[in-house]
Order: structure tokens, then sequence, then C-alpha cells
């Protein structure tokens, strides 16, 4: 029997289903959770229960990120999950804020697949949250990063170069730029992108300040800059897609 075939009678089976998705539960600091393909919770692990305030997973069941995030965190993660069951691509390792029930911001590496049925259609999602910090501190390859990407959060509004950073983790360019790869699926100045893209839509989202302003606070050259980064990452300018946001809600609210 192959893989394919020993999965599928396996999913014939709840009983077996339920058994292996127990252990999850014990995969320590992660987060691991199933969502349909119109965003609601499936499935959540005993870790992810708990970061949202659920004493068991029929808390979590039917439930979106609107319900324990705020409006413009709901927008975010609706639109990633999105991206993920439109395109039928996974994301691998994306860095994400996630605040704790205190409020308080946590850094985290996201990893979404989505998960196709025989016609090829999405048929739902599956996903892995870790705790960022917290493999650093762990892993001995995390760790020599653990100072670099410190850094970009705390000074993507500054010039960064790859060289500073390079040194930072005391290897050189070439090393650098390898590992970070290896590590995060992207590059390093597409990290230090995606940090800026994320700050920026918190402000288009939460501030009332220009866009050129908006641009200066989150280390974009100028507006022009600001503009054609934004509108490649998220195919809308930042005009639009504060307009779009801010009817979303509109709508919503009625």
């Amino acid at each position: 029997m192959d893989l394919s075939a020993a999965l599928k009678t396996i999913g014939n089976s709840i009983e077996a289903l339920d058994d292996i998705l127990v252990l999850f539960d014990h995969i320590p600091n992660t987060f691991f959770y199933i969502k349909d393909r119109n965003y609601r919770i499936l499935w959540g692990n005993k870790a992810f229960c708990e970061y949202l305030g659920e004493e068991s997973v029929a808390g979590l069941v039917g439930k979106g990120n609107a319900d324990y995030f705020s409006s413009e965190l709901a927008f975010l993660y609706d639109r990633d999950d999105d991206e993920v069951t439109t395109s039928q691509c996974p994301h691998f390792k994306r860095p994400w804020i996630i605040p704790d029930r205190s409020g308080h911001p946590k850094w985290f590496v996201s990893t979404k697949i989505p998960l196709i049925n025989k016609s090829g259609k999405t048929e739902a999602f599956a996903g892995i949250i870790q705790n960022l910090v917290h493999d650093f501190e762990i892993t001995q390859q995390f760790g020599e990063m653990h100072t670099v990407v410190e850094h970009i959060f705390t000074h993507y509004r500054e010039r960064l170069s790859v060289e500073t950073l390079a040194s930072l983790a005391f290897l050189s360019l070439r090393q650098f730029d390898r590992r970070f790869q290896r590590l995060f699926h992207q590059t390093p100045k597409e990290f230090i992108q995606k940090v800026r893209i994320d700050a920026s839509l918190r402000l288009l989202m939460e501030s009332d300040l220009s866009i050129t302003q908006i641009a200066l606070e989150c280390g974009f050259f100028d507006n022009s800059h600001f503009s054609r980064q934004f509108k490649e990452k998220m195919g809308l300018s930042p005009i639009q897609f504060r307009k779009k946001f801010f009817d979303t809600n509109r709508y919503l609210d009625r």
C-alpha cells in the first residue's frame, strides 16, 4: 500500500484520524490548525486552543479570525488565508506578529498548505505557527540568526544593508544569504520588505497618517518607492488598500 492509499484508508476512519491529530498536542510551542475554505476553524491542537482562550476544540470550531482578533488583524489574516486557498500555493515560514491575550506582540513563523480535493478545488487548508523567539533560543541554526532578526524588527524604519546583517551573524555574505534563505524561504531583502509592508498595513488601517508619512515611518525611501513595492506585494496601491479595508468594515458594521 502506497502513502496515498494509506492516507485514504485512515481518512475513512474518524477514530484513526482523531488519534493522529492528538499527536499535535504534544509538539511544544507549536500551534496546529485546520480551516475550511471560508477560513473557519475545523480543528486545532491544545496549544492553539489555549492561546485563543478556549478550553477545547469544540470552542474553536466554526469560528474565524474576527472572533479572536481586532478587525485590522483579522483583515490581514483573512487575506493571507485567502491567498493560500485561491492560489493553491503553500506559504512557508512567513513571519507574523500575533498579539497574546494581553495584547503583547509575539513574533511567529507561519506555514500553510492548501488541501485540494479530487476535483482540483481547495477544500480546506492546514497550518502550523511556531514561536520564533523560542526556536531561536533552543535551535542552534536559528540561534545564529536571532540577533539579525531582532535587529530587523527593531530597525526596519532605517536603512538596512545585508552586509551589516551578515556581520551581526558573524558570517560571510554568501554564507549568510544561503543560511537565511534555507531558514526563511526568502532572501534577507525580501524578509525586510515583508516586515516593512506589514508595518505599513497596520498604519494604513489604524492611523490617519498620509501615505507619504507612512512610507517614511516604515523605512521606504519615498512615496513612489513605497507605492511601487506595496502594489507589487499586495496587488493594490496603498490608497486602494486603505479604501478597501474601510469599505469592508463599514459593510460588516451594518
